[in-house]
């Protein structure tokens, strides 16, 4: 008996198998990412950098305003003390001026004044808005002398109590005292249209206390050529704290 053997089949190697792989991600940031990341970063340096400079700017503003401020208060400061010591008996004819200045000025400026001198700034609206030739009543009586050369006047002057300016008694009695200033006219008429004959200025002057009524007399040189006809007036006057 042959053996038989049952031929086997050579032995074959296996194909190799061939498993598709994907490429493992990055873990890093995309270009795009990587861009939008740097933008990013621009735009929050940006808003820093003008959100300082903002601060910067105002703080700046701020300190300029505080400092124009001081020097407006240096300015109104020094004014106060110039303007009243404008205010005096010799600058009666600068009143217009003075109170143009005063009116002119600041509210700040017109508080320092008055808290400097506040009875300056009383005296002066009471001078600009009071003429003084129609303020006061005049009350007066001249005589002439036996040789007819020397005229002797006694007159009184009250504030006037009805008139255009409205210059009443309480308006003076606010001022310890008010200093007047009067003269004399003389003209052939009684009434006189333009420039009388003859003028004497300065020829009195009088005290009124707290606006009461005051008396004066005096005595001047007298030509029977000025005329029969005289009025007293009073020419300025000056409120004293």
């Amino acid at each position: 008996m042959s053996d038989n053997n049952i031929p086997t089949p050579a032995a074959t190697t296996p194909a190799p198998v061939t498993v598709a792989t994907k490429a493992p991600k990055s873990k890093g940031l995309s270009i795009y990412n990587r861009v939008a990341l740097v933008l990013l970063l621009v735009l929050v340096i940006a808003t820093t950098t003008l959100f300082t400079f903002a601060v910067q700017k105002t703080k700046a503003q701020k300190d300029m305003q505080d400092e124009i401020q001081t020097l407006t208060e240096q300015k109104d400061a020094l004014a106060a003390p110039a303007w009243c010591a404008q205010v005096t008996p010799d600058n009666t004819d600068k009143v217009d001026e003075l109170y143009s200045k005063y009116d002119r000025m600041s509210s700040a400026a017109q508080e320092a004044v008055k808290k400097e001198c506040k009875d300056r700034v009383d005296a002066v609206q009471l001078l600009k808005f009071n003429d003084a030739e129609n303020a006061f009543t005049i009350d007066s009586t001249c005589e002439l002398d036996d040789a007819q050369t020397t005229l002797h006047c006694s007159v009184d002057v009250s504030p006037a109590s009805d008139t255009m300016n409205e210059l009443r008694k309480t308006k003076l009695e606010a001022f310890q005292t008010t200093d007047l200033t009067l003269k004399i006219w003389f003209d052939e008429s009684q009434f006189v249209l333009g420039t009388p004959n003859h003028v004497v200025d300065d020829v009195a002057t009088a005290t009124m206390t707290k606006g009461e009524k005051v008396s004066v007399e005096f005595t001047l040189p007298f030509d029977t050529s000025w005329g029969s006809h005289y009025k007293v007036a009073v020419t300025k006057y000056f409120p004293n704290a």
